[in-house]
């Protein structure tokens, strides 16, 4: 897909995170009701992409996501100029029903899934490879953090974290390592797991370009915030609410994610209300969706120079055709 506008038009440098897929996003939001009418921003982080797309559409609304606290007063002293035209919401997008249920019913609904620029760089809670800051990944801030993961989970819980949310290959001997290296002294600080992994990876199985640590950091953050369900119940309270010929845009950054949207819009494709397994489905529905994407959108050339982060990002996007009620 080839665009006329620069990828960097509406790049504010006040701010860390670069709005990925932007352009495509505009796409859909112009090409389905023109950008009039609602937008659930879903995952609003700094607010970069509602940003945007306030002003492109200066008929459009929007209630902006955000489970941190701290990122949302951000997004919120940026977007100030819009007034009313945006709602913010410190809150899990999980919970988009329940905020939808007695009000306007959005148009569109926007996720960008994982984490932002600003929580590897400026958030202090142990995201980054290199930093000291104390284990943490808590957007919220409640409830379990990645030191607990790190310095209390069993050799078992450990190997399950990095097999099944992080897919990392080496979990089994890093996890071993882990717990070994924990018995003479706890591990505080995201630096100190960082060198861990580092040391446990042979070198001449490291990818170039990408920290042996990643995957493992993946792992730890998707069990300390549980987002892998976030994002199953986000998209099922989406749809619910959507209004009818409203379009559902998901950003995913790794498989799990995308797996996740994937199955979710090839069900609702199918008119699938069940919970078995796709090949045992025997649900006979009309389709509730119609998929706009048979493939992943990815990044053009010109985005993943400028913005190196956005080389791994997919968006799907689906239009509501009818609710699960009729």
């Amino acid at each position: 897909m080839r665009h006329n506008q620069r990828i960097d038009e509406f790049y504010n440098p006040l701010y860390i995170h670069k709005s990925v897929l932007w352009r495509e996003i505009v796409d859909f939001v112009r090409e389905s009701l023109g950008g009039n009418g609602l937008l659930a921003d879903c995952t609003l982080g700094e607010g970069g992409h509602s940003e945007i797309l306030l002003k492109i559409f200066p008929n459009l609304k929007i209630v902006g996501f955000e489970r941190d606290n701290d990122i949302l007063e951000i997004a919120r002293s940026r977007l100030s100029v819009f007034g009313e035209r945006i709602v913010f919401v410190n809150g899990n997008f999980s919970s988009i029903g329940e905020y939808f249920e007695d009000k306007i019913k959005p148009n569109y609904i926007l996720y960008d899934f994982g984490i932002s620029s600003y929580h590897f760089d400026k958030s202090n809670k142990g995201f980054s490879f290199a930093s000291e800051d104390p284990l943490n990944m808590s957007l919220d801030g409640e409830g379990l953090d990645a030191w607990h993961v790190i310095n209390k989970y069993s050799q078992k819980e450990l190997e399950r974290v990095f097999r099944e949310y992080g897919e990392e290959k080496w979990g089994v001997h890093i996890a071993r390592i882990i717990v070994e290296r924990r018995a003479k002294e706890s591990i505080n600080s995201a630096k100190e797991l960082a060198s861990i992994v580092l040391a446990a990876i042979p070198k001449r199985f490291h990818v170039k370009n990408i920290h042996p640590a990643t995957r493992i950091f993946q792992g730890v953050r998707i069990e300390v915030n549980n987002e892998l369900k976030s994002i199953e119940e986000g998209l099922r309270g989406g749809f619910s609410i959507l209004n009818e010929n409203g379009i559902i845009m998901a950003v995913s950054f790794h498989s799990l994610e995308d797996r996740i949207v994937k199955n979710f819009f090839r069900r609702m494709k199918d008119g699938c209300t069940c919970s078995l397994e796709p090949q045992k489905c025997l649900c006979m529905n009309k389709p509730f969706m119609k998929v706009l994407t048979k493939k992943p959108i990815e990044a053009d050339d010109d985005e993943v120079q400028w913005n190196n982060r956005s080389r791994s990002a997919k968006l799907r996007a689906a239009m509501k055709i009818r609710g699960m009620d009729r």
